[in-house]
């Protein structure tokens, strides 16, 4: 019986507390090769996050841009529309121990496991022809529960962007 509750303990701490970060993207590889110097910004946040954490993820769209060469401008060349969601997430987690019933043991019992998963969603689009040439995403943990949002937000944002830069196509 202990041992089964330290390793839901486990598995439930693992689960929240985890810090992977997944990315993906994506660029039309029709569009024309331009040199983009300005931007412009467009943003949605969730309800479910903070106005400081949207803040925080407005900062570090504007500090990443700035430090790739861009300037931001009232019309720029890019639009960078970004879309920012927290989602509270489920799994079942199924304990099938046949030997326990036999040996009268406790049964097994299904339990829900919920937690938290941040994303953040980043289109770049051509202002001279109103198209999306660059599209990617961030999942990981849930901003408002980031024991340093400000480092890890940025991190996030500059990883996620270094593959607009570098005109990558990632998919996990």
């Amino acid at each position: 019986m202990i041992p089964r509750i330290i390793v839901l303990l486990i598995l439930s701490l693992s689960i929240t507390s985890c810090a992977s970060v997944y990315y993906i993207s994506d660029h039309l590889s029709t569009a024309e090769k331009k040199e983009f110097k300005t931007y412009t910004t467009d943003d949605h946040c969730d309800q479910e996050i903070s106005e400081l954490q949207a803040q925080r993820i407005k900062n570090a769209v504007d500090i990443t841009m700035r430090d790739l060469g861009y300037q931001r401008a009232e019309n720029g060349d890019l639009l960078v529309q970004y879309f920012v969601k927290n989602t509270t997430k489920q799994y079942v987690e199924k304990c099938e121990d046949d030997y326990d019933r036999w040996t009268g043991g406790e049964t097994c019992r299904e339990m829900v496991i919920s937690y938290e998963e941040g994303s953040i969603i980043i289109d770049m689009i051509d202002t001279d022809i109103n198209t999306i040439i660059w599209h990617g995403a961030a999942r990981g943990p849930s901003f408002n529960a980031m024991n340093k949002p400000d480092q890890e937000i940025n991190r996030m944002v500059a990883k996620l962007l270094s593959y607009f830069e570098a005109g990558e196509t990632k998919l996990n």
